[in-house]
């Protein structure tokens, strides 16, 4: 299957079906060099988050729970936003926020061209 090509210059990869994914747990998924963590929403949103956490102690994030739009990193008990990876207040820091695009009921994880283009599934 070929990757699909948008004009942000993102490739995006086959990583999986809607029902894949369980609602408000993290599931990680590679794409080459990347290891992503990947989260549903209850109302069915996917976000893709590197699975790193942010916090001094390191760690994975994918085992952290989501409320809403907000993870919970699993090491620190820090508030992630999904959308975009930003650490919430009080604390700071930020964690790689993919695109995800949803066709049908493929979920698709987007890599900078210039980073993972080369990629093949």
């Amino acid at each position: 299957m070929k990757p699909i090509l948008n004009s942000n210059e993102y490739t995006y990869y086959l990583v999986g079906h809607v029902d894949d994914f369980p609602e408000r747990l993290g599931r990680v998924v590679r794409l080459g060099k990347e290891v992503i963590a990947v989260f549903k929403t209850t109302d069915g949103q996917i976000y893709a988050l590197e699975n790193k956490s942010p916090g001094p102690r390191g760690g994975t994030i994918a085992e952290g729970m989501i409320s809403g739009e907000v993870l919970f990193d699993p090491i620190c008990d820090w508030k992630i936003s999904l959308t975009d990876g930003q650490v919430l207040d009080p604390d700071t820091g930020q964690v790689r926020a993919y695109p995800v695009q949803v066709l049908g009921n493929e979920v698709r994880i987007g890599l900078l061209t210039k980073e993972g283009g080369l990629f093949h599934e």
